[in-house]
């Protein structure tokens, strides 16, 4: 029976997609609200990445969503999308494409597809990791652990602390993707915890002559790539604040400080921005709205999964 429920999905799908019941669906649900889509990598499969794989969209996907999108929504700009919901109310199947974080395939995959399609789109960009060799601790420790399961040589103390050390006998791509669930999961631990995992490995691996620096395809975008894109007549750039740490960990201050910094990095580096911002991680709460608020922000994005409604408060 279990193998039976994919197959009638799809041909339930396929009835209401065939007979027209999903778009009478669609009309209904969609009435007076906007999609708003989050994307954040466009890579080809067989990438060396250690991104979660439920972030990851091959070029040949997005491409077949773009046209979808094409034919079947209005696609917005930042600037049409804050009018209609702080306005006139949203139009017909309207709808909103955005990138999270600024990694490097937003402007070597993912452009040429909007262009394609000439589909607007904002990329939220945290400004500490552009032109850098940094990558966000998720993918360094996942790189890093996996590294150790094929190490005989550093980082099995760690995998056994983890509960993960039998990940040594696994195949790459299912201990990579074990790893990454895992890596996951710590996500909502201390970060003092996830800094110390890092630091013993890195340590670790020093010591048994193994140097981690490169980080593979997992890193972000550089300022030339940014401007290129700010200036491709489809992409708007916005703020994911500066370090994309979760902003009420830090409080009206540092979150204030945060987005300032995030501004002042982009203008520094000649690439204009829209005064909108996604919150890392979608974390919020009143100080973090009160700082986007007083910093000037006219839109701020979280991660609630529904739609926006024209009553939705801008910020939120």
């Amino acid at each position: 029976m279990p193998r039976l429920k994919p197959v009638i999905r799809r041909v339930l799908a396929a009835m209401l997609y065939y007979s027209g019941l999903l778009w009478l669906i669609a009309e209904f649900k969609l009435r007076g609200k906007a999609t708003v889509l989050m994307y954040h990598r466009v890579l080809p499969p067989g990438t060396d990445t250690f991104s979660h794989y439920g972030i990851i969209n091959s070029p040949d996907t997005f491409g077949l969503q773009m046209q979808f999108l094409k034919r079947h929504f209005r696609l917005l700009t930042p600037e049409r999308f804050n009018a209609e919901l702080t306005g006139s109310g949203f139009g017909r199947r309207s709808c909103l494409v955005t990138f999270d974080d600024g990694w490097h395939d937003n402007h070597r995959h993912a452009l040429p597809v909007l262009r394609r399609y000439e589909i607007p789109a904002i990329i939220f960009v945290a400004t500490a990791y552009i032109g850098t060799d940094n990558t966000f601790w998720q993918e360094r420790l996942t790189r890093l652990l996996f590294l150790a399961s094929r190490s005989t040589s550093f980082g099995a103390d760690v995998l056994t602390e983890l509960d993960v050390i039998d990940c040594r006998s696994l195949r790459d791509d299912l201990a990579a993707r074990r790893l990454r669930d895992l890596v996951t999961k710590l996500k909502q631990g201390e970060q003092t915890l996830i800094e110390d995992l890092i630091n013993r490995l890195e340590n670790d691996g020093k010591r048994a002559g193994e140097i981690i620096s490169n980080f593979g395809d997992d890193h972000f975008l550089s300022w030339n790539q940014l401007q290129e894109l700010s200036t491709s007549g489809l992409v708007t750039i916005g703020s994911h604040a500066h370090t994309h740490t979760p902003l009420p960990s830090l409080g009206y201050a540092g979150t204030h400080m945060e987005f300032e910094r995030s501004l002042q990095e982009l203008q520094c580096h000649g690439v204009p921005a829209a005064m909108v911002c996604a919150y890392p991680q979608g974390h919020l709460d009143n100080s973090v709205i009160d700082a986007a608020r007083d910093v000037g922000f006219r839109l701020g994005f979280s991660t609630v999964r529904r739609s926006v409604r024209s009553d939705d408060d801008p910020l939120r």
